[in-house]
Formats: structure tokens, C-alpha cells, sequence
């Protein structure tokens, strides 16, 4: 009697035992899993709520950016202008910006028209006729950058870059140039014209400090681009492409969060 007494307090001891192991590991497990689903939740939380893109490079933000250029006016129909010049924009953030830009016009070149115009008509139809040169130009506004990334080149060589829109306002300083040396020019011909301004352009990161910008900006003003004694102004469009190096500071990027 007494052997089976202590043989069921031995089965009831190992029962005992067996039975709590597996139900502390059970709710060992039950917390582990109730703990990792909590940190799950948490960061798709933070994925949700956080940027896209993690560690981006901030090449535009809250940075000052100098820009030497050199421009030329494309659609002006008897002298072409050569522009050399410098661009100041400075951005709020990594998307907008405000800047100014102004350009000496140091450069003429006659066009095949006017060429063709000097070579058709004599001396004396050409003694009334003027052509009108730009001597400045100046515009400021807001900058746009809706578009950036990066590429690379055969997996070798990697480049960052952007494409920006601008727009506001403009001011034409204008100049006149008689068809023969020495005569008088229409004066209705200088001055100054203010307008409007809109363009885009593309800038290619050389490095974190310098980019390499192409820039065409159109100004609307009303202008007159010749005359024969008495200019006629119009509203129209004069397209300026330049190209330029981007100087950004201070020189090291910001990475975002």
C-alpha cells in the first residue's frame, strides 16, 4: 500500500512538473509574440507616417547658390546678342527657391537677315534704318524644382540632377545701332522695357559643391526689333539659353532624416 501510495506521488511530482514547463514556455512565447507584432506595428507606423526616401541628399536646401554665366538670345531676327552674366538664387528647402539674374550685353553679332537685308537694299534706303541691341538684362523671381535623382554611367560613374522651373518678373535694357556707321539711330529703339519671365532649366551635379547648369528663360516685353524712322513696339517673346557653373554654399550637403 505504502509502494503504491509513493509511486502516485512520484507520477503526480513529474505530472506537476511537466505541466508547468509547458505552460511558461507557452506564455513565454505568447509575450515574445505579442512583443514582436508591437514593434511590427511600429515601424509600419513609421514607414507610413516618415519620408519615402531616408538619407537623402539635400543639394538645394537652405543653401546660396552663385552662378557665372554665359547667355545668347536666340530668336531676335537681325542681331544676335551675347550676354555674359551671374546668377544669385538662394532655395528655402530641397524644392523652392527665390533668385536674380543679370546680364551685361557685351557681345553683338549680325544675323544672316540683317546680311542679307545691308547686302540688298543701297546706302540710302539703309541711312533710315536701325536695329535695336540689348545692353542688359535683369529678371527675379521664384525657382521650381519639381524633378531630381541621380544616374550613373556603366555602374562607374554616378552624377546627381535636377530639372527647375522659373518665373517672374524682367527688365530689358536696349540699345540702337544705326545699318550705316555714322548714321543716327531711331532713339524710339532704346530704353528700358519691363516684362515677364518664364523658363526651365536642368543642373547636373559635377560634385557637392559645383553643378553645371543649362538654363533658357523666354521674356516678354514689348519691344521693336528694327525701324525706319519711327519704331512700333509689340509684345513679344525674346529667348535667352545660357549655360553656367553653380557655386553652392555652404559646401557640404545636408542629408535628410
Amino acid at each position: 500500500m505504502k509502494k503504491a501510495r509513493r509511486a502516485m506521488a512520484q507520477w503526480f511530482l513529474v505530472f506537476t512538473v511537466v505541466a508547468g514547463s509547458w505552460a511558461f514556455s507557452s506564455a513565454e512565447a505568447a509575450a515574445e509574440e505579442t512583443m514582436g507584432s508591437s514593434e511590427f506595428d511600429e515601424e509600419i507606423a513609421s514607414l507610413e507616417t516618415g519620408p519615402i526616401v531616408r538619407r537623402q541628399l539635400l543639394h538645394r536646401s537652405a543653401r546660396l547658390e552663385i552662378q557665372p554665366m554665359m547667355a545668347f538670345s536666340l530668336n531676335d531676327a537681325f542681331i544676335r546678342n551675347g550676354l555674359p552674366g551671374v546668377s544669385i538664387s538662394y532655395y528655402l528647402n530641397n524644392l523652392f527657391g527665390i533668385g536674380a539674374t543679370a546680364n551685361f550685353g557685351a557681345l553683338q553679332m549680325d544675323t544672316s537677315l540683317r546680311r542679307n537685308l545691308e547686302a540688298t537694299l543701297d546706302d540710302g534706303r539703309l541711312g533710315g534704318i536701325s536695329y535695336s541691341k540689348f545692353q542688359w538684362t535683369m529678371d527675379a523671381g521664384l525657382i521650381y524644382v519639381p524633378a531630381f535623382g541621380k544616374f550613373s554611367v556603366m555602374d562607374s560613374f554616378f552624377a546627381h540632377y535636377d530639372f527647375h522651373l522659373m518665373g517672374g518678373m524682367a527688365m530689358i535694357g536696349e540699345g540702337v545701332e544705326p545699318a550705316l556707321a555714322g548714321a543716327e539711330g531711331d532713339p524710339g529703339l532704346s530704353g528700358v522695357r519691363p516684362g515677364g519671365m518664364f523658363g526651365a532649366g536642368m543642373r547636373l551635379f559635377l560634385g557637392d559643391m559645383i553643378s553645371l547648369n543649362f538654363q533658357m528663360r523666354n521674356y516678354i516685353a514689348a519691344r521693336a526689333e528694327v525701324s525706319s524712322g519711327a519704331a512700333s513696339t509689340q509684345l513679344g517673346n525674346t529667348v535667352i539659353l545660357s549655360a553656367g557653373i553653380g557655386i553652392f554654399l555652404p559646401g557640404e550637403v545636408k542629408i535628410s532624416r
